[in-house]
């Protein structure tokens, strides 16, 4: 089990926004995270081994803030989640870890499209969650043990997505393609 930090790098990706009775807006979009501003970025994991292979369940809260608006797009962030739930296979060679997997994006989309906000109370229990789409990640890590089952986690990982989130009328598609550095504490529960 581990918990961490850290930070990402966004790739410009496509970002396509339809809306009912509209142009459609389509933009090389630049994004920024925010790791460190209330929501912060964090991730948790649980995993189980056997000898050098494991399987891993991950939660990985990640944001992304729309940098290079349009004048039709006064607000796009998924900052209250761009979170991906994962399933991720291990392997562990020469003190590393490597994992392959792949998931879910709970989105909490918040938009303000064409002066026509987008309402945050609706989705999962009204909430403003919502199940967007599938996710990739593959990742390089090490863990350094200061105590018998203590250990401290660095990571770096590679995520892929694609997610649909409601706006104003209509729906915007959403490609990710994000570097993330971790850095966290974790405690092994069997020797």
């Amino acid at each position: 089990m581990a918990v961490a930090g850290g930070a990402a790098y966004n790739f410009r990706t496509p970002l396509h926004i339809k809306q009912r009775n509209a142009q459609n807006i389509e933009i090389d979009a630049d994004y920024r995270t925010e790791p460190f501003t209330p929501p912060v970025y964090y991730d948790i994991r649980v995993s189980t081994w056997q000898s050098d292979r494991g399987w891993e369940l991950k939660f990985t809260h990640h944001k992304l803030i729309l940098d290079n608006t349009p004048p039709e797009v006064q607000r796009f962030s998924i900052t209250n989640g761009y979170n991906f739930l994962t399933l991720n296979r291990l392997w562990q060679s020469k003190g590393l870890t490597w994992s392959a997997g792949a998931g879910l994006v709970i989105t909490h989309p918040e938009s303000t499209i064409r002066n026509v906000p987008y309402p945050e109370n609706k989705g999962i229990f009204n909430k403003g969650y919502y199940i967007s789409g599938p996710a990739l990640e593959a990742a390089l890590a090490k863990r350094y043990f200061f105590a018998d089952r203590w250990f401290i986690l660095a990571e770096g990982r590679i995520t892929a997505s694609y997610v649909e989130v409601p706006v104003a009328d209509g729906e915007a598609q959403v490609t990710s393609l994000a570097l993330h550095g971790l850095l966290g504490l974790g405690f092994r529960f069997n020797r």
